[in-house]
């Protein structure tokens, strides 16, 4: 998993560490020196728990950045086979041509002011895109109707990936599962607390459960949310765009 790491990331890590082992230094001694630790089993399910949760959601990340890239991929296959087709006779097509590439523009750039988490906002500017690619001129060739073919076959792949990525987007954990993971480590949490005896290695001990279990949580919340990638993966749509205009400009 390759989350970029941010400083209010950092910040909240440090807090989490720094709060847990405060929180262990002044909580009295439950038990005297000597006592077996209570918080073993509890450490081994919370563990299990999020070990299963992490990679659940890892594996949706993956998925979703995946398909992603495809929709890109084809956003740009999109834009070769018209102007493929375009290059045919460039008289006819001038028109259509100049208004894909508009639509493809307008698409591409709804992202530029919203995070991938309001990914639906962009239908209205698929929609505008694909009904132009409907308003191909007549076809007068064998290979002006394969390369309008493959358009259309290449146009259903981005509709298909878009409705993936709706779909990622919206599987993430249930406020149910989440309030099964703060049951868990809030059991956890208390008996490591209970587990303190009156000595520095007991409460550093103690300190450690708490902090490692509250980061497992924190890895959890960013996987599951793409919390630190959200407008990292919008921008790939804007960097698309300077892609195709710089090749545009190339061609000319």
């Amino acid at each position: 998993m390759n989350i970029p790491i941010r400083l209010k990331t950092l910040l909240r890590l440090l807090l989490i560490a720094a709060g847990s082992y405060s929180l262990t230094s002044i909580i009295p001694a439950a038990v005297g020196p000597g006592a077996p630790r209570l918080d073993t089993v509890t450490g081994v399910l919370a563990a299990a728990l999020l070990a299963v949760l992490i990679y659940h959601a890892a594996e949706r990340r993956r998925a979703l950045l995946q398909t992603v890239n495809l929709e890109l991929n084809k956003l740009r296959r999109i834009y070769h086979l018209s102007k493929n087709l375009a290059d045919i006779d460039s008289q006819r097509y001038r028109g259509w041509f100049t208004g894909m590439h508009g639509k493809l523009y307008d698409y591409m750039s709804a992202f530029a002011d919203k995070d991938f988490h309001h990914y639906e906002d962009t239908n209205h500017a698929f929609r505008e895109l694909s009904y132009h690619i409907y308003k191909v001129p007549e076809l007068r060739s064998n290979k002006e109707e394969s390369l309008y073919d493959e358009l259309l076959r290449t146009t259903a792949k981005v509709a298909e990936s878009r409705q993936q990525i709706k779909e990622a987007n919206g599987s993430r954990l249930s406020s149910y599962a989440w309030v099964v993971v703060l049951l868990v480590v809030s059991g956890l949490a208390a008996t490591a607390a209970l587990s303190i005896t009156d000595t520095v290695v007991s409460r550093a001990a103690s300190g450690t459960v708490i902090a490692c279990a509250l980061f497992a949580v924190d890895l959890l919340w960013e996987v599951d949310t793409l919390g630190s990638e959200q407008k990292e993966i919008s921008m790939r749509y804007i960097d698309n765009i300077g892609r195709i205009e710089l090749r545009r400009r190339g061609e000319e």
